[in-house]
């Protein structure tokens, strides 16, 4: 039986490969190489996939000990931008001449995943590179990068489905939605100034309440994101309404969906709902793939009627993990 070793560090890379091993599990013998204290662990035990998993340290010679003790034919890892502990099996994979596979997540710095534009970088490339959706493929293919393949987004078709059920169980309301994010916090530690992109949520925040009329919602829900706090939306809004709920109960509730740049605008968007990305600046751009309707920098002139919503179900992108271990690497 194939051996398939699977590693992930951060939240993005693990959904996609957790439930690519969910809906795998008759083509192999899995195994999750992973830290007790990473966001991938804590996607094992909400799944309940522990029984998969192996831990590990970041040192090079204690991943390698724990690979070679389970003899893999094939290394499949999630990608990141500023942790590379992927390299360790990426070094594993063409030391022992087996088949590796990086997961893209996101839409955002696919060539600095491998190390770009460090010297030699490309040696950090593995064998297949896999993207989740068709603009992910699209975007990995024009920066120029070998082997780009597709892979269903066992992730997405498990959210989505999901998604479905608490739709049909909860109704629309009159609600605005605003997704937060700690744009001050990150631009500080980026740029050493909390207006390093021209604006904060502070000012994304309150425009949505000068412009409250123009998006037709009597009420206003603040989804915080989990490194956000209450205290800056209460200093503008002493009334603001916070979540309790899940993410996708928020946007079932929901008519419409504001947000930054946060990937749950692309959820809200797959799911029908109308969303904008609000980015007040020309210093930053919208990386999630929404409509250039939906992108705006300014609520001047705009009009619900403008935006654009999803009008069917997302294609279902690439082939079968099964399918392509059976095509591309044969029995």
């Amino acid at each position: 039986m194939r051996k398939i070793a699977l590693f992930a560090h951060d939240a993005g890379g693990a959904e996609i490969l957790l439930e690519l091993l969910k809906a795998s599990l008759p083509v192999g013998e899995f195994r999750i190489f992973a830290l007790a204290d990473s966001p991938c662990y804590t996607l094992i035990k909400a799944k309940k996939l522990e029984h998969f998993w192996c831990e590990i340290t970041p040192e090079k010679s204690d991943i390698e000990a724990k690979l070679s003790s389970f003899t893999p034919s094939i290394i499949l890892y999630g990608t990141g931008w500023q942790n590379h502990l992927e390299y360790h099996f990426l070094a594993y994979a063409k030391a022992h001449n087996i088949p590796s596979i990086a997961f893209l997540d996101h839409w955002t710095n696919y060539r600095e995943r491998f190390g770009y534009p460090e010297k030699n970088w490309e040696n950090n490339l593995p064998s297949f590179i896999a993207a989740h959706d068709q603009t992910s493929f699209d975007k990995a293919q024009s920066f120029g990068l070998p082997n780009v393949i597709a892979i269903k987004n066992y992730a997405l078709a498990t959210q989505l489905k999901e998604a479905q059920n608490v739709l049909g169980s909860i109704l629309e309301s009159d609600t605005l939605l605003f997704l937060s994010e700690p744009t001050a916090k990150v631009a500080t530690r980026i740029f050493g100034d909390a207006y390093g992109w021209g604006f904060t949520e502070k000012e994304v925040f309150t425009d949505i309440l000068t412009c409250k009329e123009k998006f037709g919602c009597k009420n206003i829900l603040i989804r915080l994101h989990p490194s956000d706090t209450p205290e800056c939306y209460h200093a503008i809004d002493p009334s603001a309404t916070f979540s309790h709920a899940t993410l996708l109960e928020d946007i079932a509730c929901s008519k419409v969906v504001i947000g930054i740049d946060t990937i749950a605008l692309y959820t809200a968007y797959l799911l029908g709902k109308k969303v904008i990305s609000y980015i007040p600046s020309n210093q930053r751009e919208c990386c999630v793939p929404l409509p250039k309707t939906n992108q705006l920098k300014s609520f001047e002139n705009f009009t619900l009627s403008q935006l654009h919503i999803i009008g069917e179900n997302p294609e279902d992108f690439g082939m079968d993990f099964a399918l392509f271990l059976e095509k591309q690497l044969g029995n």
